[in-house]
């Protein structure tokens, strides 16, 4: 009985010492991911458990602003995480300090998109106008070249604990060191969504939201046509010439060939490690994962691009 008994515990331990351990398609990862880009990431998510929760694959996810994200990357108590926006040279120093083998990839590109009522005249609108309607230099829905025949003060919407405001900041509002100073009369609003359907419902609306929400949130709300003028002098990513004071929609060709002007990278950052981190981000660059950014409207990153014929939007 006692040989018996032993030879079960041997069992039991060299059981235990044998476990096999956590690989591309098993384990268990909780990602951090940012308002803006969640309908892509969360159907990047369910699809890559379609395929890999039989074989021990277990993911979770909270919703989170991207500075929340960044900071758990950051911190190393995340083992990816995909920003609208790159790490800062700061971020990326800290991260090094704690491992010095991270990899950063731009995985997509989308666009912040700017939404009126559906029965607002205006189609199209100018990087400088938003700067101006941003600061209250332009308030009224007249004083805009496109607007007419609309008329009265404009009231602006958009996430204000998002990577909305942040962008729009980066992109419209800096001057040198400093930020032009944004007017008081916008409306913050605790989502993307929030702001499509407060959009809907306010006739003298304008909403900026990211991209991605359009078609997840099956909102009514009536996409602008933007353009660049003159004043505009982001080199962020290079305008073709013959583009300045022509309009463009979101549309990916227009966001691949740099003509949409509110475009932005989505950046995909990870450790050198064989884990289940690794699983999921390597399945989000390959093909089957960069379809699912285009079904949502976004422009893939990691793929050869073919236009088709088209005529531009």
């Amino acid at each position: 009985m006692r040989i018996l008994i032993f030879t079960a515990l041997i069992a039991l331990l060299l059981g235990c010492g044998t476990e096999q351990k956590e690989t591309t398609t098993k384990g268990q990862l909780h990602i951090f991911v940012p308002e803006s880009i969640a309908p892509v990431m969360i159907d990047e998510v369910d699809e890559f458990l379609s395929l890999y929760r039989e074989s021990g694959a277990q993911i979770t996810y909270t919703i989170a602003s991207s500075e929340t994200a960044a900071h758990h990357f950051v911190q190393d108590t995340g083992r990816i995480v995909f920003l609208p926006r790159s790490l800062t040279p700061q971020e990326k120093e800290y991260v090094k300090k704690i491992s010095s083998d991270f990899n950063e990839l731009a995985v997509a590109y989308d666009g912040i998109v700017a939404v009126v009522h559906p029965l607002n005249k205006a189609q199209q609108m100018t990087t400088t106008e938003i700067q101006k309607i941003l600061t209250g230099t332009v308030s009224r829905w007249e004083q805009l070249a496109f607007a007419k025949p609309m008329k009265g003060t404009i009231k602006v919407y958009y996430q204000d604990s998002s990577d909305i405001l942040e962008y729009l900041k980066q992109r419209l509002l800096k001057q040198g060191d400093t930020y032009a100073k944004i007017s008081s009369k916008i409306t913050r609003t605790s989502s993307d969504l929030q702001t499509l359907q407060s959009v809907e419902k306010d006739p003298m609306s304008l909403g900026f939201v990211a991209l991605g929400w359009i078609d997840s949130a099956h909102s009514k709300a009536k996409i602008l046509n933007l353009g660049r003028t003159k004043e505009d002098t982001d080199t962020a990513f290079a305008l073709p010439e013959g583009t300045k004071n022509n309009f463009y929609s979101p549309h990916p060709a227009n966001i691949y060939r740099n003509y949409y002007p509110l475009k932005r990278a989505i950046y995909m950052y990870t450790r050198t490690h064989v884990d289940l981190a690794a699983g999921f981000g390597t399945y989000v660059a390959t093909a089957e994962g960069q379809k699912i950014f285009l079904k949502r409207g976004l422009l893939p990153g990691t793929q050869r691009i073919k236009l088709k014929t088209y005529e531009p939007y």
